[in-house]
């Protein structure tokens, strides 16, 4: 895994995305398919819907037509003056999954990459869609390539996380079967790792389909021509001390420093 791609996670996201979603669709039984979805949410902080406010004028700029506005009539009557609007800037995401569904349309998997905003300032709303739709007996895979943030994914961390083992936990799958009560399958990386190839449960009749994670982000980086990046300076967030030195000779043996 690639470091530096999680300062540009918006346009790695959303290509990590698309690319899934042509894999599954190669490998998924002819009568389900896999559908890319999107939504918009607002962007709070650290509280449910506290967005960040700013007051604006000259309303033409933000897409508000102007106001006719009468002639006094032949009474003699006032004219009636239109009250200008505050406008509020509120702001949002887009927020992106996969959904695998029948020809009825009924859904059987749902696949989330997680973004910053899961694992920060959204991360209370997404565990509540998450947690909504284990209740619903959908499969649910969560996708954390994400090093900052709050442990989000649907395993307690206590449970996963080996301190005699390095000390390091950077990336991290969950898979939550829907016949699976109580269980969890999890996939466990570290940064000098090769990210693993997944399992995506469909129903229970169907065979799994393989995900080769490793192969869908280089095809990100090679996509987003993201060796152009500067790769002298240190990436955010930093690395420990030993990821730091791996990092330096992975990259001048590439020629990026």
């Amino acid at each position: 895994m690639n470091p530096y791609l999680e300062e540009h996670w918006s346009d790695v996201h959303s290509s990590l995305i698309t690319f899934i979603r042509v894999e599954l669709g190669i490998e998924l039984p002819d009568d389900l398919s896999a559908r890319s979805e999107v939504d918009i949410t607002v962007v709070d902080d650290n509280k449910d819907y506290r967005p960040d406010v700013s007051v604006t004028e000259d309303s033409w700029r933000y897409g508000l037509p102007p106001v006719w506005s009468p002639e006094a009539d032949a009474a003699g009557g006032g004219v009636l003056t239109v009250t200008e609007p505050m406008l509020v800037k509120v702001p949002t995401e887009k927020r992106r999954w996969i959904e695998i569904r029948d020809g009825n349309g009924k859904l059987i998997t749902v696949i989330e990459i997680l973004s910053p905003s899961n694992k920060l300032s959204g991360r209370r709303s997404y565990v509540f869609k998450r947690n909504d739709m284990c209740a619903a007996r959908v499969n649910v895979v969560e996708i954390d390539l994400l090093r900052g943030g709050m442990h989000t994914v649907d395993v307690p961390l206590r449970d996963i996380y080996d301190p005699h083992n390095g000390g390091s936990l950077d990336y991290l799958v969950c898979v939550n079967r829907a016949a699976a009560d109580g269980r969890r399958e999890v996939y466990q990386g570290q940064l000098d790792e090769r990210l693993p190839v997944i399992r995506i449960p469909l129903r229970t009749t169907d065979a799994d389909v393989p995900l080769d994670l490793q192969a869908l982000i280089d095809r990100c980086y090679e996509t987003g021509r993201y060796w152009k990046l500067d790769y002298h300076r240190e990436p955010i967030p930093p690395l420990s001390e030993k990821n730091k030195r791996l990092a330096d000779t992975v990259l001048r043996e590439a020629g990026l420093r």
